[in-house]
């Protein structure tokens, strides 16, 4: 599929499960030049949302997609941007950001919260998070991280770097509830209780189900 292909089937897809402010929008969320790897992030992006909104039930809306196209270099939330609001029964639960850089779980166990190192922070591509944030989230205000990887092989370097995620993110406990009432995921094995989960065009991903299975990581064939 061609870029301009791809642009068109994520825009139909924001279309029928993001509402926004005007038809246009839908078209300025995603830049104009986009690498391949971004523009998978925004097919991944896509997904995310129908399933949010078919299985979770989520009145999802886009927003400030009228002055910047999505969020594509990673740093703290910048409310500037378009984002997409989750609400259940009108209320507002959680919003969708992404390259968002969280605060990690080694960072609050040593107090560095208000004055982060360069090692206490990490990027998630896509994040689902608690509603209201500023600057970079906490690892518990994450409810579900989304990585993406538009790549022939997803190798053993990847599944070392979703592990590390995954360990600053949460500790590896008996299983908890998670946010969410049917997709990703009921429970996980983590404190906090949150989802992670690797997209990738690679089929052989799922030679990584035994780490995932273990530490909580859903790892997902997703051609484009």
């Amino acid at each position: 599929m061609n870029k301009q292909s791809a642009k068109r089937n994520i825009e139909t897809v924001l279309r029928r499960f993001a509402s926004a402010s005007s038809q246009s929008a839908y078209s300025s969320v995603i830049p104009p030049a986009m690498t391949a790897g971004k523009l998978y992030e925004a097919h991944v992006l896509s997904r995310v949302i129908e399933a949010l909104a078919t299985q979770e039930s989520y009145s999802i809306r886009l927003i400030n997609s009228s002055f910047l196209p999505l969020k594509s270099a990673p740093g703290p939330i910048n409310r500037s941007y378009a984002y997409f609001e989750l609400r259940h029964s009108g209320i507002l639960r959680a919003e969708i950001w992404t390259d968002v850089e969280f605060l990690s779980l080694s960072c609050h166990q040593r107090g560095k919260a208000y004055s982060p190192d360069l090692g206490d922070y990490h990027e998630l591509d896509i994040i689902v998070a608690t509603a209201g944030l500023n600057g970079r989230p906490r690892h518990s205000d994450i409810w579900l991280g989304v990585e993406c990887k538009n790549t022939v092989t997803y190798g053993k370097n990847l599944l070392k770097e979703i592990l590390g995620i995954r360990r600053e993110l949460s500790l590896l406990t008996d299983d908890n509830v998670t946010r969410f009432a049917v997709w990703p995921r009921t429970t996980v094995p983590a404190t906090p209780p949150s989802c992670l989960m690797v997209y990738t065009t690679d089929t052989s991903v799922t030679s990584y189900s035994g780490p995932g299975e273990t530490f909580g990581i859903d790892f997902v064939y997703e051609p484009i």
